[in-house]
């Protein structure tokens, strides 16, 4: 049973629209030629679950989903069998590899199948972060748990992890000059040093500080990941005395520094947990800095 919270009508409404939105795993045979799910199917799944409240009923479709729409055991243990049958008849290599290309192939969940058609959606990506998002505060309040809901975190975070791979994220700096809605999301966005007010703000993208983050190419201006960097003539031996420290007025000077302290770093996505994005931002701004501040 999954979580409470939802009356006979809504899970009727749920089942019927996760067997219309997700798609059947094609037969192995014909699987290159199997026709994608109508667009409106999905954008249809995105409606839905969207308007539902959440907590009760949006861990109730997750359940669901996972539950009734993940891998097919009895697939998956016919073509294992397959797979050691060649191997224990010696078969020829081809046989061997296509049997386990087959066995491959089954092992993928069906709502994965949903996760792809999603991802090609305008505005697609962006609601696969939110929902894992769901996904990883459901599971750490445990409005949502079990091995399927667990197995289906895993599966869209390494969805994401491709998607969000470094060929398509965009480094940007953040200045005093930066749309208003950026630097808010930036503000509201800090999680190790809190930022106190638009002073400190200003501050901490003014001179003798750097702060940027990554974008991805199909969600533009939307902060993921923020680091910020303090640029000073020697290592501090305390970092609220950078975080409190008014930097000098004047005009930068690059020749006075020689050292960059990265003294935070946020995730502003929830859904975006796990996915290795902090050491890739990171090497970026260090060759960025290279070039700007070459000492």
């Amino acid at each position: 049973r999954g979580p409470a919270g939802s009356d006979t009508a809504s899970v009727a409404g749920m089942e019927e629209l996760l067997s219309r939105s997700v798609p059947p795993l094609a037969p192995y045979e014909t699987k290159e030629k199997a026709p994608p799910p109508a667009e409106r199917l999905s954008a249809e799944f995105v409606r839905y679950y969207r308007a539902l409240e959440a907590g009760p009923p949006r861990a109730e479709l997750l359940t669901r989903l996972a539950r009734d729409f993940g891998v097919d055991h009895g697939r998956v243990a016919e073509f294992s069998a397959k797979v050691l049958q060649a191997r224990e008849q010696q078969r020829e290599l081809g046989a061997l590899l296509q049997a386990e290309d087959r066995l491959r192939y089954y092992l993928n969940p069906q709502y994965r199948g949903l996760f792809q058609h999603l991802g090609r959606l305008e505005g697609g990506l962006r609601f696969l972060v939110e929902l894992r998002g769901d996904l990883v505060e459901g599971l750490a309040t445990k409005a949502v748990d079990g091995p399927h809901v667990k197995e289906m975190n895993g599966v869209l975070k390494n969805m994401l992890s491709e998607w969000f791979s470094t060929g398509f994220l965009n480094l940007e700096r953040v200045t005093w000059q930066s749309p208003c809605e950026v630097l808010q999301k930036i503000s509201d966005s800090e999680a190790v040093h809190p930022v106190r007010n638009w002073v400190d703000m200003k501050r901490r993208v003014g001179s003798y500080r750097r702060c940027y983050f990554f974008s991805h190419c199909a969600i533009p201006g939307e902060p993921l990941i923020v680091l910020h960097v303090a640029l000073t003539s020697d290592i501090s031996s305390s970092i609220q005395a950078i975080v409190k420290e008014v930097p000098p007025l004047e005009t930068e000077d690059t020749d006075k520094i020689t050292t960059a302290i990265f003294y935070s770093i946020s995730l502003t996505q929830q859904g975006l947990q796990g996915v290795e994005l902090g050491t890739y931002l990171i090497k970026r701004v260090v060759k960025e800095l290279q070039v700007g501040v070459p000492e």
